[in-house]
């Protein structure tokens, strides 16, 4: 009888995890499209809070199969808190109770030339039929306090205009950082650009997503006469899944 091949490694996809069950839905689409482009590598996916399997959890199921080297990858844009010590500290933890394990981590996504054609990708789809000299591209980032990822929305924006070449195209925040996004939803309401392309630079759905929406709302009724066009936030966009496999090869 034909032995079965042993499993030698796999990897553990690590989502932030959601309230919102839209963003647990996006977030096992990417899974699976990553799964299928790296079969027979098993690869599953495990949230941070919120959702289920927790990290802790989805790492022990690993072992449980018998497989001792473990790739764990962040499906994160930034190189934030979360990346950089909530994660780091669950693996310390479970290297100390399973010291034959061996963990190699990834790195944050980060402004990779696949999540700039995602982005790109995203922008595109929502393109009014107009010339681009009347169209303002304002990219939403989240806001940080750590100047390195709140220069990301910076660069993605700059990259993005060399591209795509807009009429004009800023950036802002939803929160901590300047400019915050109220400031600039009525800068653009009182541009000369009719059309105001908004590019929310978030992977999944979730409370934040929506709180973005709401204020764009409220910036259409407040200047009706220009044009909003919301870009879809780039979630499981084959881009992203490229992005995702590129980290992976690196750690591979």
């Amino acid at each position: 009888m034909a032995q079965k091949t042993k499993i030698q490694s796999a990897v553990l996809l690590c989502g932030h995890g959601s309230r919102g069950p839209e963003a647990a839905t996006e977030f096992h689409c990417l899974v699976r499209k990553i799964q299928e482009r790296l079969d027979p590598l098993s690869v599953t996916g495990a949230f941070l809070e919120f959702n289920t399997p927790a990290i802790s959890e989805g790492l022990q199921h690993i072992y449980d199969r018998g497989i001792r080297d473990i790739i764990v990858q962040p499906v994160t844009i930034y190189n934030a808190g979360h990346t950089k010590e909530d994660i780091p500290e669950i693996l310390a933890q479970f290297k100390e109770s399973h010291p034959d394990v061996d963990l190699r981590y990834g790195s944050a996504l980060g402004l990779t030339l696949p999540v700039i054609e995602a982005a790109t990708a995203a922008i595109q789809s929502v393109l009014p039929d107009a010339d681009l000299e009347d169209c303002k591209l304002l990219v939403i980032g989240r806001g940080s306090k750590d100047l390195i990822i709140a220069d990301q929305i910076i660069n993605l924006c700059q990259k993005l205009h060399e591209w795509i070449d807009f009429g004009d195209s800023r950036y802002c925040y939803f929160q901590t950082s300047a400019p915050l996004l109220e400031v600039a939803l009525n800068q653009a309401g009182q541009s000369h650009y009719p059309h105001i392309i908004v590019l929310p630079f978030l992977l999944f759905s979730g409370h934040l997503l929506t709180d973005i929406h709401d204020k764009i709302d409220v910036a259409r009724e407040k200047y009706p006469a220009f044009k909003f066009h919301i870009a879809p936030h780039l979630g499981p966009h084959d881009f992203i899944a490229d992005a995702v496999i590129h980290n992976i090869n690196l750690i591979k």
